[in-house]
């Protein structure tokens, strides 16, 4: 199995889920996007210095027939789809976990919920200590 292939399955499942926690939640992907983009750009960003930085110093290669041969300085393209893969499935699976959306308010609490009121206690001396 190549790793275009591979990562192909990522990123669909990946898709697939967040479209699914979208409905689920009624989340409109218009109020997200601009947090997905910017973890996208940042995931992205950080992928390809330290892809480039881990192959160059020998700490892993890929056989190249498993490769398309599209590379990002050392990195092979297909690396970046798992970063790609994590900023769909990582919200996704928050949002369907119960987490709230950027942006949303924070639940209202109830009387019983409230933080408790801090009560002094009395101080006691013990005599002849």
């Amino acid at each position: 199995m190549s790793f275009a292939l591979l990562s192909l399955y990522f990123l669909a499942g990946s898709v697939l889920l967040l479209f699914i926690a979208l409905w689920v939640r009624r989340i409109s992907l218009r109020s997200v996007a601009p947090a997905l983009g910017i973890a996208l750009l940042a995931l992205v960003l950080l992928t390809a210095i330290f892809d480039n930085v881990m192959i160059g110093s020998g700490l892993f290669a890929y056989a190249e027939k498993t490769l398309l041969g599209v590379r990002v300085g050392l990195a092979p393209l297909e690396d970046f789809s798992y970063p790609v893969s994590v900023v769909f499935f990582a919200p996704a699976l928050w949002w369907l976990a119960g987490g709230r959306p950027p942006g949303a308010p924070a639940p209202a609490r109830s009387v019983e919920q409230q933080p408790a009121a801090k009560t002094t206690a009395a101080k006691t001396t013990r005599k002849g200590l």
